[in-house]
């Protein structure tokens, strides 16, 4: 699990935009990992896990503040899809990013293996603010799959339509 350490160091995290956001989400986001998921919510973070799960997958998501200038890089160009693949790819061969944007929000995901972990990281940037999804499990399918379902049915009603 390095490796969330070190894409963790790739999206700094500040102040959270509101954590009662993720308290109102909550139940959705259980609903849409499915049956033997357990939340827990701490301030901006909110963590799902299914220890009953094969693989034991765990997913986090967490909002906050990120006026570095990374938005305004990506939505203009100067940051692009294919630098974040390479320096991914640099850290981890295993890592590809592509773009994820969601309704007026900009963003990407990666995918990559950690040892016998697979992960998924998914960042989101609106108007300064951050919402960060990752998601570990015992196959890429499983840690991907996790964050495209929060991705379609949850994370819109953090980021505006």
């Amino acid at each position: 699990m390095r490796w969330w350490i070190i894409l963790a160091a790739l999206v700094p995290l500040a102040d959270p935009v509101r954590a009662e956001d993720l308290a109102a989400i909550e139940p959705r986001a259980v609903a849409a990992l499915g049956a033997g998921f357990v939340a827990r919510l701490d301030g901006p973070q909110l963590t799902l896990s299914c220890a009953a799960c094969e693989g034991s997958p765990v997913v986090e998501i967490r909002v906050g503040r990120q006026e570095d200038g990374t938005e305004q890089r990506l939505r203009s160009g100067y940051t692009t899809i294919t630098s974040l693949d390479q320096q991914c790819r640099a850290r981890n061969p295993t890592c590809r990013v592509e773009r994820a944007d969601l309704g007026p929000a900009v963003g990407w995901v990666s995918a990559y293996q950690a040892g016998p972990l697979y992960g998924s990281t998914l960042v989101l940037l609106r108007q300064g603010a951050l919402v960060l999804v990752r998601s570990v499990g015992g196959s890429a399918e499983v840690a991907r799959g996790n964050v495209e379902r929060l991705r379609a049915q949850v994370l819109p009603a953090l980021v505006g339509n």
